[in-house]
């Protein structure tokens, strides 16, 4: 009797016809696939096609994007700063031209009818130097720095008769991928010299240290901050360590000092903080603190090698800084906040009051608040006040309002200590050998004063003073002192007789006018001469300049048109550098996206390989799969169609 072999299974048509189906699905799955590839040319386009590479193409598509962004910002930044060189170009050209009509007008040839003329020209050159300053790119100004994030800002506004910057020191930066991040436009301040004109900085005003006083804010024993770190605390024979990586507030030092001193011997010793830093106590035990090999939070903070045994031991002053939120009761006084301060811009007077104000932001909103082109900013070194002029072709004093709140803030354009060299635009003050003015008392006493070698108002006050000592006149009947209200000198005469007090120059000596007094001037009721003030500061740029040169041009001033025409040399010079720096800027771009499509392309080379189909290979495999699915087909029809009966036959 026949049998079928023990190795062949029976299968009943139902799960051989779901087989057949599985294996056609597969194939068509497969050519689905195939089709895919040669419509997009890629063989991966989910993780899942390539789980093991997923991570490597997911990578390199993010990369690819960053610096087709970053080659975007490129192109954007290097046309920007195109635009910033063609208008320090046409300004340096602009400048030039009224450099030339300075030269011009000095001539012998020149007259006042003439003069009156070029004036106007130059009118002309002034709009068109503030047309090109306030040049812009897609809306964003050139030469307003980061000042130009703001809507619709114009760098340089036609302001109370002047040319007013509203700008920044500082440039708008973009990111650019590998060189980070890039300034892609020019400021006023570089270019035009628009915030040079500063007042103050002589005073220090650093701020007494407290627990809350943020370690950002200090300057540290070196001058760079404070470098975070650990410090070591040797208690006796034992050490511990105190850790002060994430330490915010000079409180947090001083209580984590504490609790490493604690650590190594308890009650030993703890760590405070005075208004002159940190001072480490010692209740019996010697206690030092120390800088690790390569640390440097101990020196920064002013304690580095401190000691003490039984006692107490200072540490440096770890030299807090001015900000905005310093309260001025932090200041160190006494200081005349109630007096306030007289201010002189362009002929404008006003009194900035600070009676009300608490910290440095206040007192720079109260002089923001004056309305007067001006603004109140800490030193670089965050141990002083300055005002900025903010407006060219204007002067600005800054005086006493019967107190002494100027002086005491370091704010005044007229002082003891403002230097002699200062007057007059840094003309100086010129003395001569022997007396430079003699000065006649009402009761006919003279002395004459003798200002060689005096470098400072002080020195004038000084030496004006011990002459009248010095022939017999005491201080209650003579004085020489700075104005209470306002700026200037005033001499005092209280001595009584048939004249009034003279003031006369001496041996052709010009410093009596270099001080703002007159050949010969006699005071008035009272016994009172007061002097004008030679002490002004303004913008000493193009627009200054441009407006000096056109004022002496209608005035028929010689000196004053030649001496417009040496400033405008230096505004000239300014420009060219100025104009060296951004296209050096422009080069470094372009180097930067030459980089960027050279890694954009390596970057695609690599994702190719990982994703992109071979499409001799894929149209193969698709024509394969088509027979594959063909036959398939044709036996899975051949085997349903089967029955009993074709076995039994």
């Amino acid at each position: 009797m026949s049998s079928f072999p023990t190795e062949f299974g029976r299968s009943s048509n139902l799960l051989a016809g779901a087989r057949s189906l599985r294996t056609i699905q597969s194939t068509q799955a497969e050519i689905a696939d195939a089709e895919r590839q040669i419509a997009t040319g890629k063989k991966v386009h989910r993780p899942s096609d390539a789980a093991g590479r997923a991570s490597s193409v997911l990578y390199l598509r993010e990369r690819i994007d960053a610096r087709e962004q970053d080659q975007r910002n490129l192109d954007a930044a290097a046309r920007h700063l195109l635009t910033a060189e063609q208008g320090l170009g046409e300004a340096t050209d602009l400048l030039n031209e009224a450099h030339s009509l300075a030269l011009a007008q000095v001539g012998v040839t020149s007259d006042p009818e003439n003069r009156a003329v070029q004036a106007t020209v130059v009118d002309g050159q002034i709009a068109g130097l503030q047309q090109v300053a306030n040049r812009a790119f897609n809306t964003l100004p050139s030469f307003a720095g980061r000042g130009g994030e703001r809507a619709g800002l114009q760098a340089f506004e036609s302001f109370r008769g002047g040319i007013r910057y509203t700008g920044t020191a500082d440039d708008l930066r973009t990111p650019v991928g590998e060189p980070g991040l890039v300034a892609f436009t020019s400021n006023g301040a570089d270019a035009f010299g628009a915030l040079d004109a500063r007042v103050g900085g002589g005073v220090d005003l650093g701020p007494a240290a407290s627990s809350a006083t943020a370690l950002a804010d200090l300057g540290g024993g070196a001058g760079e901050g404070i470098r975070r770190g650990v410090i070591r605390v040797q208690v006796g024979a034992a050490a511990a360590v105190a850790d002060l990586t994430d330490a915010d507030t000079l409180g947090d030092a001083a209580t984590r000092l504490t609790a490493a001193i604690e650590s190594a011997a308890p009650g030993a010793g703890s760590v405070t903080v005075t208004p002159g830093g940190l001072v480490l106590g010692s209740a019996g035990p010697t206690i030092t603190l120390t800088d690790p090999a390569g640390g440097f939070a101990a020196a920064d903070l002013g304690v580095a090698g401190l000691t003490a045994t039984a006692g107490t031991a200072a540490g440096a002053d770890p030299a807090p800084r001015l900000t905005a939120e310093t309260p001025l009761s932090a200041l160190p006084g006494p200081l005349d906040l109630a007096s306030g301060i007289l201010v002189n811009q362009g002929g404008t007077e006003a009194v900035l009051d600070l009676s009300a104000a608490t910290t440095v932001q206040d007192a720079q909103n109260a002089i923001e608040g004056l309305g007067l082109g001006l603004r109140l900013e800490v030193t670089a070194d965050g141990r002083s006040l300055e005002i900025v002029q903010e407006v060219a072709g204007l002067e600005l004093s800054l005086g006493e309002n019967g107190g002494s709140t100027a002086a005491d803030l370091g704010l005044t354009t007229f002082g003891a200590a403002t230097a002699l060299s200062s007057f007059r635009h840094g003309e100086g003050v010129v003395a001569v050998d022997g007396d430079d003015f003699t000065v006649t008392l009402a009761d006919g006493t003279a002395f004459g004063v003798d200002l060689t070698g005096a470098a400072t108002v002080s020195d004038v006050l000084g030496r004006t003073n011990a002459a009248a000592a010095a022939a017999g006149v005491g201080p209650a009947d003579f004085n020489l002192s700075l104005a209470a209200t306002g700026t200037g000198l005033v001499f005092q005469d209280n001595t009584a007789g048939p004249a009034s007090m003279s003031v006369a120059w001496d041996n052709q000596s010009h410093a009596l006018e270099h001080l703002g007094f007159p050949p010969t001037a006699s005071a008035g009721p009272g016994g009172t001469l007061a002097g004008g003030d030679t002490a002004t500061v303004h913008v000493a740029n193009a627009f200054t300049h441009l407006s000096g040169l056109a004022a002496s041009l209608r005035a028929d001033d010689t000196a004053g048109i030649s001496l417009a025409g040496t400033g405008l040399e230096g505004d000239t010079d300014r420009l060219i550098a100025a104009r060296s720096g951004v296209a050096v800027r422009a080069a470094g771009l372009e180097d930067a996206r030459e980089r960027a499509i050279d890694l954009t392309e390596t970057e695609t080379a690599m994702l190719s390989e990982l994703t992109d189909a071979d499409l001799a290979e894929v149209i193969s495999r698709y024509q394969r799969l088509q027979i594959q699915l063909q036959a398939s087909m044709q036996t899975t029809a051949q085997s349903l169609r089967l029955s009993l009966f074709d076995y039994l036959g």
